[in-house]
């Protein structure tokens, strides 16, 4: 019974992403949040994929202060994610592309990703649209390179 249910679980992570809490994160991952913030609350992730990187995404509050960081699936710190305003920085045709693969959907939340590599940034968008909520990330020419439902 328990390997039909994590079977149907894998099967549907590809249509909808799975919000996990700090128990979801990898020990590498979480050991090394708590490094960096000790005070870490409200701990909630995603996993993404930018720079052909698999990553999670971390919201959390570390005081009063709300953050983002992307940590590497093995635990290492990628980079922190400002909150953008949407409207300012995004590569053209970004809102367009939005709008026509979400029509009427509300941005919650726009983060920009600066690639710490080498050249390069990336998008991740929060939307809120009639009965659900889309994690989308979007690519340094606009266009959306991951959708899912959460």
């Amino acid at each position: 019974m328990t390997s039909l249910l994590a079977a149907a679980a894998f099967v549907s992570f590809s249509a909808h992403a799975e919000l996990l809490g700090k128990e979801g994160l990898p020990a590498p991952v979480a050991d090394q949040l708590y490094k960096k913030h000790p005070n870490a609350a409200n701990i909630s992730a995603l996993a993404k994929k930018h720079f052909n990187q698999d990553l999670y995404e971390i919201h959390f509050k570390d005081g009063e202060e709300s953050l983002v960081e992307y940590y590497r699936k093995n635990g290492h710190f990628f980079v922190s994610a400002p909150v953008i305003d949407p409207s300012g920085v995004l590569p053209p045709g970004t809102l367009d592309n939005l709008k026509a693969e979400f029509p009427n959907h509300e941005i919650k939340q726009a983060l920009q990703i600066v690639n710490p590599n080498g050249a390069g940034e990336e998008f991740d968008f929060t939307l809120d649209v009639p009965g659900s909520h889309w994690s989308v990330s979007v690519d340094s020419e606009g266009k959306i390179t991951d959708k899912e439902q959460y």
